[in-house]
């Protein structure tokens, strides 16, 4: 599954109209960007077929073969991925007193998933979307900022520990190449995790590095140190335990090795062998390529670096060009399928929910004062 690594929530603010000149800008931005992804597509494309050469009659025939349980146990997979996230977030919200359930949430994860995996750079929409609904479900404005911060910065740490894992593994001098950068951006995530469970801490650094350089900065950047500062006081008050927040970290944990147990369901789906040393490794890498904010979900970019990072890890072109597309029918496409039916039922639950607020104020404005 996709997830929302470390950023900051998306916070809706009252902003001006756009002048005519800034929506003639958006446009060529626009504009330049479907270019981009288009020939970021198209390279793939290219990739994939130049690579295969003679080899499109195995990838063919890889399908032909295909093994539909090891499919369905990586949907499986999926689905429990989808419900650690959801554990993850509901343990959050439950901190800052929340009384929602699991179940509240499963449709949300879903949905806002939808939404990072179809836009670019999705992930920054996906968080507006789910604070939005986790006001509808009674957050206020701090607590669900908070848990969209904290979900993001402990998935980057469960996502470098796996990361780290798989470099700790795998076979040859490669090993030593990546564990010292990995280990620093691990050191990283879990420092900005543990900040993010002591806020108190963080708003005080916040307050320091303000007075030190007021007068060194500009206004505009004042003004936004400030404004993070008064939020993360807000947040002081959610203070999780060290048991639940080993807890939150695990369900992270579990929730990118499920995802890297569908990678292997699709390998073993089309007949290709494991690199067990390195499978775990080639999986962080493509998650890496996910977060890249080129085209929607790392559509094209992962598929080509996956297959090229399997098949230097000596898995043969065709099944590793395979396996990655069945990898990616069930983490991307079946997610997407049920995650924007999850954002209709939502989108349709909220109308019925707002219709019966408004009937219910109309209702107690019509009734007889005292």
């Amino acid at each position: 599954m996709r997830h929302r690594l470390l950023g900051f929530a998306a916070v809706p603010m009252d902003e001006p109209p756009p002048t005519r000149h800034a929506q003639g800008g958006r446009s060529r931005r626009r504009l330049f960007r479907w270019g981009i992804e288009l020939a970021v597509l198209a390279g793939a494309a290219a990739f994939v077929i130049l690579g295969a050469g003679g080899n499109l009659g195995a990838i063919a025939n890889s399908f032909d073969n295909l093994r539909w349980h090891w499919l369905l146990v990586g949907a499986g997979a999926e689905l429990c991925s989808i419900l650690c996230l959801s554990w993850l977030q509901h343990a959050l919200l439950r901190t800052g007193g929340l009384g929602v359930r699991v179940r509240d949430l499963l449709p949300v994860t879903m949905a806002s998933n939808a939404v990072a995996q179809s836009l670019p750079a999705g992930a920054l929409f996906a968080e507006g979307y789910a604070f939005r609904q986790y006001q509808r479900l009674g957050a206020s404005r701090a607590l669900g900022a908070w848990a969209e911060l904290a979900a993001g910065a402990l998935a980057t740490a469960a996502l470098a520990s796996v990361a780290v894992g798989g470099a700790c593994v795998v076979q040859g001098p490669l090993r030593w190449q990546l564990l010292p950068a990995l280990c620093t951006v691990l050191a990283g995530a879990l420092v900005a995790a543990g900040l993010l469970r002591r806020t108190s801490v963080l708003s005080r650094l916040l307050s320091g590095s303000l007075k030190r350089a007021e007068h060194r900065l500009p206004a505009s950047w004042c003004r936004h140190i400030r404004a993070a500062e008064a939020q993360t006081a807000q947040m002081g008050t959610f203070r999780p335990g060290a048991g639940l927040w080993a807890g939150c970290y695990l369900a992270a944990l579990a929730n990118w090795l499920c995802d890297a147990l569908v990678l292997i369901a699709g390998l073993l789906s089309v007949g290709g062998p494991v690199p067990w040393h390195d499978v775990v490794l080639a999986y962080a890498a493509a998650q890496f390529l996910v977060a890249l904010p080129v085209t929607p979900g790392g559509l094209g970019v992962v598929e080509g670096g996956l297959v090229e990072v399997l098949t230097r890890f000596k898995v043969p072109f065709s099944q590793a060009t395979a396996g990655t597309l069945m990898y990616r029918a069930v983490s991307y496409w079946f997610l997407l399928a049920i995650g924007w039916g999850a954002a209709a039922l939502l989108a349709a639950r909220n109308r019925r929910n707002d219709r019966t607020t408004g009937l219910v104020r109309t209702g107690a404005g019509d009734a007889p004062g005292c």
